[in-house]
């Protein structure tokens, strides 16, 4: 019996030694953040390690651009930023995963998709200058018949009278 509670011992010490470093590695994760800039400085971003932006700072020098220089500046600069944070996110789960490091580099990256070029929305979906974007139209919720009667074959002979009858 000693020789099991000790083992159980040991084996609850290493769980709690492996939840401690858990949380310290969440933490860590956290607070990291990618950051980058294009070439001229006009365009800076902000990153997570999965690629959402928290930040994007144009200057006035970046407004002087086309929309699609402007967006593939911005486009460029997240590439660069979510670079950097995924190296620091690795650099950072390395030592604790060791050989599990790429099982979780895999599943962090298994929902993100290729940041690329785009094509523009459709025009329809574009308000037109100086008007106010119209609301997107919601759909109908779609009629269930079935368990309802239909309204004109209620009889209305009895509504409006006593509910109790005395004959």
């Amino acid at each position: 019996m000693p020789d099991q509670a000790a083992r159980l011992d040991a084996v609850l010490q290493r769980f709690q030694e492996q939840a401690a470093r858990a949380a310290e590695l969440k933490d860590q994760i956290a607070n990291l953040r990618g950051h980058a800039r294009n070439a001229d400085g006009s365009v800076t971003v902000t990153v997570a390690p999965s690629g959402a932006v928290l930040g994007l700072q144009l200057s006035p020098q970046a407004m002087r651009r086309s929309h699609t220089a402007l967006q593939q500046e911005i486009l460029g600069a997240i590439r660069s930023a979510t670079q950097q944070a995924a190296a620091a996110l690795n650099q950072t789960v390395e030592p604790v995963l060791g050989e599990r490091a790429e099982q979780f580099r895999e599943a962090f990256n298994a929902h993100v998709e290729p940041l690329g070029p785009s094509a523009p929305p459709p025009a329809s979906s574009l308000a037109a200058p100086g008007q106010p974007a119209s609301p997107p139209q919601m759909p109908q919720p779609p009629q269930n018949t079935r368990n309802r009667t239909n309204p004109r074959a209620v009889e209305d002979d009895d509504f409006g009278g006593p509910i109790l009858r005395r004959e």
